[in-house]
């Protein structure tokens, strides 16, 4: 309502036009190269309505808004990538099990033994002073403070406040991770005093 209100305004207050006449001979005709060479920009920007309004945070959050977009992508492709080279791995795997345990060889339990542990090699679920929790838990962390230093950096308070509350997620997840570790070191040392 208020951009017609303004459009209307904006139509009453610029004066009219003024006619354009272009000298013509009879039987003279016109091309439209002429009639490019007498149309002023101007004249056509006065028939035109004004653009809507627009604001900072709507140019900031549009490129925001973009570059999330392609970050999101890459992640997407990253993810698809490493699945897929799980997913041949597995297949790798089971086929290798598959030949040792026809040619009836000793290596199949070992081979076995490992399918039945599948995230040890990313230290998932191991036991003892494996650094996964502390490596997760620090770049979750790191990837918070730098999503907050981001909105920090632009300055724009509403930025500011939606990196801000973003970085929130990664940083708490990091945080838990951390702590989870702690108390498995702390329970860990608990059991060895004990025997």
């Amino acid at each position: 309502m208020t951009y017609l209100l303004a459009a209307t305004a904006a139509a009453t207050a610029a004066p009219p036009p003024a006619a354009v006449t272009v000298p013509m001979a009879a039987g003279q005709s016109i091309s439209p190269a002429d009639v490019a060479a007498y149309i002023d920009p101007r004249d056509i920007a006065s028939f035109m309505p004004p653009p809507p309004p627009t604001t900072e945070l709507v140019a900031i959050s549009g490129d925001f808004f973009g570059w999330l977009e392609n970050i999101t992508m890459v992640a997407l492709f990253v993810i698809g990538f490493f699945l897929l080279a799980r997913l041949i791995n597995a297949w790798m795997l089971h086929r290798s099990i598959r030949r040792a345990l026809d040619a009836k060889s000793d290596t199949a339990l070992a081979m076995i033994d490992k399918l039945n542990k599948p995230y040890e090699q990313f230290a998932f679920g191991r036991s003892g002073d494996a650094p996964g929790d502390d490596r997760n838990g620090l770049v979750l962390l790191a990837i918070g403070l730098a999503m907050a230093g981001f909105g920090l950096i632009q300055g724009h308070e509403q930025l500011i406040r939606v990196s801000a509350g973003a970085a929130l997620f990664p940083a708490f997840v990091g945080i838990a991770l951390l702590y989870r570790r702690r108390l498995a070191r702390a329970a860990a040392d608990g059991e060895r005093g004990a025997a």
